[in-house]
């Protein structure tokens, strides 16, 4: 063992490494690893190989493969040319020895390559960041609009402003007399009589959306015929003969026809958007926008 081995053994063995440990790390074989130690050069195919190797070896060990290097070279010179065989094979390798400067198969620089190879985890990584990405972009999408007052936004702040308003109403008037609720009109006999009472402090709703006078309907009904056109998105709820038949979001441009042969009862979130007729006789809205409207009709017979 000359003195290129010495330095490699006992690097080795400095950090406790045995040449099968060796090996697993750098994916030399332990043989010749061993020749290396050895300074048994011959037993590896080209000085290629021997270059290659001992350049791997060198710096997983943490030592500076140059000098090295340059110590194997002069070993060399002063060495018979080895002999290419494949003692693995028992037969000889190629007649032609490589070039000193052919490209060698470098297996440390293979391990680090393939260690960039996209792993499971990396993929998942990125499948979570473009998930992130679309929720982001449809959580955007919903409530940016809704903070501007366009779009769909507009139309979810409406019905939830629609609905309160209608829990409210439901809540007065369990607990008060409907005959004495503001905004409340009870038609009996087919005339109509408005429980509002007279104030002159106006709200600007009543002030921008006024009720305007309706027709006089026949003193006698034997049937309602009902007719209610959608100007404006409301909520609404329809009563008939004691069974309700509409309770929901009422959009703009539906019509709908009900008969009722006793009594008829509409209440509405937003009255300006309830167009009424009862029997071909047109009573125009219920009232202001954003008024909650009861309204009550009987028949006579």
């Amino acid at each position: 063992m000359d003195e290129l081995g010495h330095i490699l053994r006992e690097a080795r063995e400095t950090k406790g490494l045995t040449l099968a440990e060796v090996q697993d790390k750098i994916r030399i074989n332990s043989r010749f690893l061993q020749a290396l130690e050895n300074s048994e050069y011959e037993r590896l195919p080209t000085p290629v190989h021997v270059r290659g190797f001992l350049r791997n070896y060198a710096r997983f060990l943490g030592l500076d493969p140059q000098p090295l290097l340059n110590r194997y070279e002069l070993s060399r010179n002063n060495r018979p040319a080895p002999v290419m065989a494949d003692r693995d094979s028992g037969g000889l390798a190629s007649s032609l020895p490589l070039r000193d400067d052919q490209p060698f198969f470098d297996p440390v620089n293979v391990e680090v390559e393939s260690g960039q190879r996209r792993s499971p985890e990396s993929v998942l990584r990125l499948v979570i960041i473009l998930a992130l990405i679309g929720f982001l972009y449809l959580l955007g999408n919903r409530f940016i609009p809704l903070l501007l007052g366009n779009g769909d936004g507009t139309e979810a702040l409406t019905e939830g402003i629609t609905a309160a308003i209608q829990n409210i109403t439901s809540n007065q008037g369990e607990t008060s007399d409907p005959d004495l609720a503001e905004g409340t009109a009870v038609v009996s006999s087919g005339v109509i009589t408005s429980t509002s009472r007279n104030n002159s402090e106006t709200t600007p709703s009543a002030i921008s959306s006024p009720t305007p006078t309706r027709p006089t309907l026949p003193a006698v009904m034997e049937v309602i015929n009902l007719e209610l056109q959608i100007t404006e998105r409301t909520w609404m709820e329809v009563t008939i003969d004691g069974d309700i038949v509409f309770s929901g979001i009422a959009v703009k441009d539906l019509t709908f026809e009900w008969a009722a042969q006793e009594e008829a009862k509409i209440l509405t979130g937003n009255a300006i958007g309830v167009f009424v007729t009862i029997n071909e006789i047109p009573l125009g809205r219920l009232g202001g926008r954003g008024e909650s409207k009861e309204e009550v009709w009987q028949t006579t017979n």
